[in-house]
């Protein structure tokens, strides 16, 4: 876990407003996600990523993810966008008792 990893992961819900930007770095083959003030989280999987965006305050349908017909090296497999959404779709549910 990164030095912002751990500081996001004790952040609350109301740290920020704005969309998070999700996209693939295939050097790295990780997830990248930058934050509205700059802070970037990274992972391998779309779950992880998830639960740290949730963490950080980053709500379902507050997540940008770029379109693989305009940016195809960078945009996530169609699995994995839909896995992170799934998951903070039910994180969301959880923190509202559904």
């Amino acid at each position: 876990m990164t030095t912002d990893q751990r500081r996001l992961a004790g952040a609350g819900p109301n740290e920020y407003s704005g969309l998070a930007r999700v996209i693939y770095d295939p050097r790295r083959d990780m997830l990248v996600a930058t934050l509205p003030y700059g802070a970037q989280v990274v992972a391998h999987d779309p779950r992880n990523m998830a639960q740290l965006l949730f963490a950080a305050g980053v709500r379902h349908g507050k997540v940008s993810m770029p379109l693989w017909v305009r940016d195809d090296n960078i945009a996530p497999a169609a699995g994995e966008k839909i896995a992170l959404n799934w998951c903070l779709n039910r994180l969301g549910g959880q923190e509202r008792g559904e």
